[in-house]
This record gives structure tokens, C-alpha cells and sequence, in this order.
């Protein structure tokens, strides 16, 4: 039988990693919502490894995907996830279970938990006609399209970058998969269930009446659809 999530990611750490400053387990597994589907997101700070690195494991029957970091290197990555306003490792650190920690990990935790507290950087008014630019692009791309699967792709791009949108224009950080759907929920569950229902009409029923309807709605606060006029 497989071991516990928790006890599968801190017997590894024992056995690998047993200097390091802190382990925190992420996640799903972290938040005790994992399923035999789930993996193990791990964020290791250890000043023994010798490159920064992410990769993936198999150990004690989950799959792992370890986030290896030095205190040499971390603060470059903290720094890119806030410019992407999407702090993947400063998340784990904050919110998830810790396996093991020192001194020195709890300083990096506090850290990590601070660039969370302050929020991502403001976008500004190029930042927001640039993503009224893109949607605008992708959302007549749908209309122009009469191909189903082509229709999908589109629109899974359009869903993202809508996504995306209202959430750092409103100063909230942004994520990826679930993860993003989950943070435009937290922030605002009227448009989630709007969004939800516009894509139920589109992959269904091939309809996108309402997806136009939802991304032009969210765009009216800031200029709009915008397309002609647009420079770089």
C-alpha cells in the first residue's frame, strides 16, 4: 500500500537531502487534497547541491517533482515569479507542509511569505493595452474560425490570457491549470461560474455568444476590445 503523501515526501528528504535548511511539501498533497493521481511538489533548500535544478522522481511510490534550490540562487527565482506574477516556489514555501526546516529555512519562509503579502508588481497602462491587444486577437480568431478542434485551441488560449487578466489588474497573482481557475474563483466566484457556463456553451454546443459576451464584459472597465490602433 502506498504511504501517506506526507510520510513518502519526508522519508525522502531523510534520506536525501538530510542537511538542507527547509523542505516544504506543496500542492495538492500539501493541502490534503490530493488523489493516487496526484504528485509530490517539493521545494528543497540545500547549499550541498551544486547546480539549481528541477526534477522528476519516482520514491515510495508517488511521483515527486523536487524543486532543488541554494541560498545563493533562490532569490533569482523569487524574483522571476514575482515579474511573471506567478510565485510557483514562494506558494510552497508559504502555504504547503513543512518536512523539515532550521533557522535559516524558517528566514527563507518568512521571506517567501512577505513577497506574497506585498502582491505582484501594478500592471501598467502598456501592460493592459498589450492583454486587450492579445484578446482582442484571439477573440476574433474565434469568430473567424468554422473548425471545431481549431475553435478549442483557440479558445484555450483566449481562457488563459482573459484569466490572467483580471486577476493582475486587480493586483492578484496568477497561476497555472487548475490552479488559475481556482484563483479567479477565490477572487471573484460570480465571473468563475460565468466563465464555466460560456465554455459548457462552447465545447458542447459549439455556441460562443457567451464566451464574447464574458471577455468583452471584462474588458469594458479598462478601454474595451482593442485591436486597431494598437502599438509597440
Amino acid at each position: 500500500m502506498k504511504m501517506e503523501p506526507y510520510e513518502a515526501a519526508k522519508e525522502l528528504i531523510l534520506r536525501e537531502y538530510p542537511n538542507c535548511l527547509i523542505a516544504v511539501l506543496g500542492g495538492s498533497a500539501g493541502k490534503g487534497e490530493h488523489n493516487e493521481k496526484s504528485d509530490l511538489d517539493i521545494v528543497v533548500i540545500d547549499d550541498t547541491i551544486e547546480d539549481l535544478s528541477r526534477k522528476t522522481i519516482e520514491a515510495n511510490g508517488w511521483v515527486v517533482e523536487l524543486f532543488l534550490l541554494t541560498t545563493s540562487g533562490y532569490r533569482e527565482l523569487f524574483d522571476a515569479g514575482v515579474m511573471a506574477g506567478n510565485p510557483t516556489l514562494q506558494r510552497i514555501l508559504t502555504e504547503g507542509k513543512i518536512l523539515c526546516t532550521s533557522p535559516g529555512g524558517e528566514d527563507i519562509r518568512e521571506e517567501a511569505k512577505c513577497d506574497l503579502d506585498y502582491g505582484p508588481l501594478p500592471y501598467t497602462s502598456y501592460d493592459i493595452d498589450a492583454a486587450r491587444y492579445m484578446i482582442t486577437e484571439y477573440l476574433m480568431d474565434l469568430q473567424g474560425s468554422d473548425k471545431r478542434v481549431e475553435r478549442w485551441f483557440i479558445t484555450q488560449k483566449l481562457t488563459i490570457l482573459s484569466c490572467e487578466f483580471i486577476l493582475r489588474v486587480n493586483q492578484q497573482w496568477t497561476g497555472e491549470g487548475k490552479t488559475l481557475y481556482r484563483l479567479l474563483s477565490e477572487f471573484n466566484s460570480s465571473m468563475a461560474e460565468d466563465l464555466e457556463a460560456s465554455l459548457e456553451r462552447l465545447y458542447l454546443h459549439n455556441e460562443e455568444e457567451a464566451l464574447h459576451n464574458w471577455t468583452s464584459k471584462l474588458l469594458e472597465p479598462y478601454g474595451g476590445l482593442h485591436l486597431i490602433g494598437y502599438e509597440e
